[in-house]
């Protein structure tokens, strides 16, 4: 079994984890330009942005090749999923490829303009993260078939929202929301756990206009030297199962 995951503060990890086989990042899969994957099962997992795919995850699953006789989807979410399950089963059927089976698994959510980590961290039961977990792995270890599908509401809501490109927008000017306090102290850590490569600079890091916004810097700072303007508060997180050269390896660009 393969699982291709995208990570930026360690969900979509520790569920690969928990599932097992052979776990490939889609950072790096995309740039080692390997677009073709060959098992018997195949997993994706990503998380929900923005009602959204993250456009990494669009781009290679556009143009990856996946031959396998079950092949599953999880998205991971903090609040609300929309419509973003039926959205990924599209664009795998554009490609030709057709899953077998689909879910959403509720973690912490760490989108830090409109929730509190620390709140987050207080209502989300780590038991029942586990059971739900759990609950796919017996059902992806039995080949079960089955297709989760939004709301009606939900889906046409988020294909609205992602046909008119408003994750883009968003995202193209999200680098005037980021600044670097002073405690920053050049370990370059910001740039190693970036999926995008969009970190340079020698002295405080310096945010070029492809950013994904999935806050894998700020989340993984290790002096809190990276901030948002309109951020809800100033605690961090990454899941505990998770650590930071597991991260760095998922996501480094350089």
């Amino acid at each position: 079994m393969k699982i291709l995951y995208f990570t930026s503060t360690g969900n979509c990890l520790y569920v690969a984890k928990k599932i097992g086989g052979e776990l490939l990042s889609i950072p790096q899969l995309s740039k080692n330009k390997i677009f073709e994957i060959n098992d018997d099962i195949v997993g994706i997992i990503c998380p929900v942005y923005m009602w959204d795919i993250p456009r990494l995850v669009q781009e290679y699953l556009k143009r990856v090749k996946i031959n396998a006789n079950y092949i599953f989807v999880l998205m991971t979410y903090g609040s609300v999923q929309v419509g973003a399950i039926g959205l990924i089963k599209k664009l795998l059927e554009n490609n030709n490829i057709q899953i077998h089976y689909s879910n959403i698994i509720k973690m912490v959510d760490n989108y830090l303009p409109i929730f509190e980590i620390a709140r987050q961290l207080k209502i989300k039961n780590d038991d029942d993260i586990n059971l739900k977990i759990n609950s796919i792995v017996a059902d992806i270890n039995n080949k079960k078939n089955y297709i989760l599908k939004p709301l009606f509401v939900q889906y046409i809501f988020s294909r609205i929202y992602s046909s008119f490109n408003l994750t883009d927008k968003f995202m193209n000017n999200a680098v005037k929301l980021f600044y670097v306090n002073n405690y920053c102290y050049k370990c370059n850590i910001c740039h190693k756990v970036c999926p995008m490569g969009n970190i340079t600079g020698t002295d405080k890091p310096e945010y070029s206009n492809k950013c994904e916004f999935c806050l894998s810097c700020i989340h993984n700072c290790p002096k809190n030297a990276i901030h948002l303007k309109n951020e809800r508060s100033d605690k961090r997180f990454r899941n505990k199962k998770i650590n930071l050269v597991e991260i760095i390896n998922s996501n480094n660009q350089i």
